[in-house]
């Protein structure tokens, strides 16, 4: 069973999402994204396009592609997102 690291809500200019990150014996938490309209939540098909956005949206500049290295894998940013969402 999966355990509830983190549960976020971010109100974007696209509406709300709740995101949640859960430990899932991988070294990187497990995301899911929802897009939350009416108090439902739908599922995000695409959570790194998503994630792109959002972090264009909110001027965070996480470099999702590095050059150093391969880009960055959605648990790897989705990571990073919440940091700096919630101000670490």
């Amino acid at each position: 069973m999966n355990k509830l690291l983190e549960k976020i809500e971010v109100n974007s200019m696209n509406g709300m999402y709740r995101i949640y990150q859960y430990a899932d014996r991988n070294a990187l938490p497990k995301l899911e994204i929802y897009h939350v309209t009416g108090g439902i939540e739908a599922p995000v098909k695409n959570m790194y396009g998503e994630l792109k956005k959002l972090n264009d949206e909110f001027l965070f500049k996480i470099e999702y592609e590095p050059k150093d290295r391969t880009k960055l894998n959605t648990r790897e940013f989705g990571k990073e997102f919440i940091k700096r969402f919630k101000g670490n």
